[in-house]
């Protein structure tokens, strides 16, 4: 597939069973926070998430990637993004008590969506830089001071 869609190739070097933890863990630490409380998911997600990264971070063993580099690889921008906002914003509704959680989910993954088409847009040179088709370059329009 293109860099743009799914990859299914596992890069060479990289350890099977890590992989297979990350696919096991990480919707586990996820649903889990619907069905338990904070206080015992939290220990749980110490486990499933901040312990593995923590090691893939720390080791800078490339047989052993992070959970975002598993992500980058495996999935295409444009499904992560709503996928990770859809996840944190289904959960973080349903830990305040909204009454419809995956609902609030639904609309910050439509926001993980647009943040990623727009940030691809703007990391790319401006398609119609000139004021009319055929007019040439014109003065570019100042930006203000960083």
């Amino acid at each position: 597939m293109t860099d743009r869609g799914f990859a299914r190739h596992i890069p060479p070097g990289w350890c099977k069973w890590w992989l297979a933890m990350w696919g096991i863990t990480s919707p586990i630490v996820i649903v889990s926070a619907f069905f338990v409380d904070f206080l015992i998911w939290l220990p749980i997600a110490i486990v499933g998430f901040l312990v593995p990264e923590l090691f893939s971070v720390l080791k800078k063993d490339n047989r052993f990637p992070p959970l975002t580099h598993t992500i980058r690889h495996f999935l295409p921008d444009w499904a992560a993004f709503p996928l990770i906002y859809f996840a944190l914003g289904s959960v973080g509704a349903h830990w305040l008590d909204f009454s419809e959680p995956l609902r609030l989910g639904a609309i910050l993954g439509l926001l993980g969506w647009l943040t990623d088409h727009f940030t691809v847009t703007y990391d790319r040179p401006d398609p119609f830089p000139y004021p009319k088709p055929g007019a040439g370059p014109s003065t570019p329009a100042k930006r203000l001071p960083l």
